[in-house]
């Protein structure tokens, strides 16, 4: 890759470090027998996948994650950096982590509280021509590998987004992925799937998912003007449109700690509970943007034509996992004043 002399490309894999990987995308290249990092080729079904919630040290792409806050709070000594007003980025930094004309660079960009501001509903929340203008002139961009990376679903995506040819969609937190057809083909969609085969077909999905709409749907009762919303990945207790606020944040920690008390009870382990920007999704555990981001960007590295830059913004919970998943040689901006484990701010 041009440039590699002074900037290495980001997110390259090491092979000094000993790895333990999630299972890779449904649309990565098939192996017929070790692959780039000598795994059979059986590597990926459901008896050789990971629990991340169980690993004290989950290595990817070269560098040691903590997946979770607690570890990662563990280590604030060690590797934490304060985050930084994006202004402060002087050009010379800016140049290392994104140096000019030095290969492709690769946007990851949530979207609802990032692209586009709330909506007292979801569906209110389309893009405005100003971002599709925005979104366009990327496209046009040769030098960018351009993705949208949001907790909407494929259909949302594909309606407002899929004439974007470049743009790799990324539904459901990375749940389901379409990548860039070839000339004159429709889009295709492929499951990230942590068991193998068919999640909608998946008994055990359908249960935990059973038994946590009845909850919600309590909650949706006792609080007016909230609302479920349903995908296949997870399910959605928004309160937006709850008319007292403090209300709709107290009956949400309410919510998070009883529906952390049933998963126990009932022993579902393959699922998680966050609170977000005015909602409360129980999602598949394993299902978190900052695997796919990490994904794509091995996958580059490895067929040996790595990002030289890699930009990822957010706003809510959900992206604070690509935060901490991203190596030191990343860009990674945080909408709001929330806490955060990106490197900027706006």
């Amino acid at each position: 890759t041009p440039g590699e002399g002074r900037h290495p490309p980001v997110g390259s894999w090491s092979p000094n470090v000993r790895h333990r990987m999630e299972p890779p995308f449904l649309g990565a290249p098939a192996a017929t027998s070790a692959d780039a990092w000598g795994r059979p080729p059986a590597f990926g079904r459901a008896d050789d996948s990971v629990d991340l919630e169980d690993c004290d040290d989950f290595v990817e792409g070269g560098v040691e994650l903590s997946p979770t806050r607690e570890g990662r709070d563990a280590c604030a000594e060690q590797d934490d950096v304060p985050t930084r007003c994006l202004l402060q980025l002087e050009q010379q930094e800016l140049a290392q982590i994104w140096p000019p004309g030095a290969g492709p660079k690769a946007l990851f960009l949530d979207y609802d509280g990032t692209l586009r501001e709330f909506e007292a509903r979801p569906e209110m929340a389309t893009p405005t021509p100003d971002i599709l203008d925005i979104l366009g002139s990327l496209d046009a961009c040769q030098s960018f590998v351009p993705h949208i990376i949001s907790g909407r679903d494929a259909n949302f995506l594909e309606e407002h987004f899929g004439a974007f040819g470049r743009f790799t969609l990324i539904a459901e937190h990375g749940f389901q992925i379409s990548q860039p057809a070839a000339p004159g083909q429709p889009r295709c969609w492929q499951l990230w799937e942590q068991y193998g085969g068919n999640v909608r077909y998946f008994k055990d999905h359908e249960n935990w998912k059973s038994i946590m709409r009845a909850e919600i749907q309590r909650l949706v009762a006792s609080a007016p003007g909230s609302h479920l919303e349903e995908k296949q990945s997870s399910l959605v207790w928004h309160y937006r449109e709850v008319p007292d606020e403090v209300q709709g944040e107290a009956v949400a920690e309410a919510a998070v700690k009883s529906l952390e008390q049933l998963r126990e009870k009932e022993n579902i382990k393959d699922v998680r509970i966050s609170n977000g920007h005015k909602v409360v999704e129980v999602s598949y555990r394993n299902v978190r943007k900052g695997l796919v981001m990490r994904r794509l960007c091995e996958e580059k590295a490895i067929f040996g034509d790595a990002f030289t830059g890699v930009l990822a913004v957010g706003d809510d919970v959900s992206d604070e996992t690509m935060f901490e998943a991203a190596p030191s040689d990343f860009l990674t901006i945080k909408v709001g004043a929330a806490p955060t484990a990106a490197r900027f701010r706006v």
